[in-house]
């Protein structure tokens, strides 16, 4: 028993150290990679290439979002004062006109007030 115990134990030993020796690279070198490593850097520096000009593009669509955003918002605020301007503009000439006239007429002083109804009850 003991030898039969001996060879397990050895074999399981031996598994244990060609693991060993796959993760320390050894089999590497034995298959003759090593001779392949400009190959393998070349791949390595493609990657790392590819990764940050995706990273560099995604900042870059990031930005022009941005930037449509605040275009917009601009567009909006032109817009609105192009109406205040406009109506300012038709506000002097009406009030142009009714100096022509001689009429009474004149802006109201106060904002308008609110006229609250009372709902009927049924």
């Amino acid at each position: 028993m003991s030898g039969n115990l001996k060879q397990k134990i050895r074999k399981f030993f031996d598994r244990l150290l060609s693991r060993v020796s796959f993760l320390s690279g050894d089999v590497l070198v034995e298959r003759g990679i090593d001779r392949q490593l400009g190959f393998i850097f070349y791949c390595f520096a493609l990657v790392c290439v590819i990764i940050a000009w995706s990273l560099m593009v995604e900042q870059n669509l990031v930005r022009v979002q941005k930037n449509d955003r605040e275009l917009q918002e601009l567009r909006i605020s032109y817009q609105q004062r192009t109406l205040d301007i406009v109506g300012m503009n038709n506000r002097t000439r009406i009030d142009k006109m009714l100096k022509a006239e001689g009429s009474k007429l004149h802006a109201p002083q106060l904002p308008p007030k609110r006229i609250v109804l009372k709902e009927k009850e049924e």
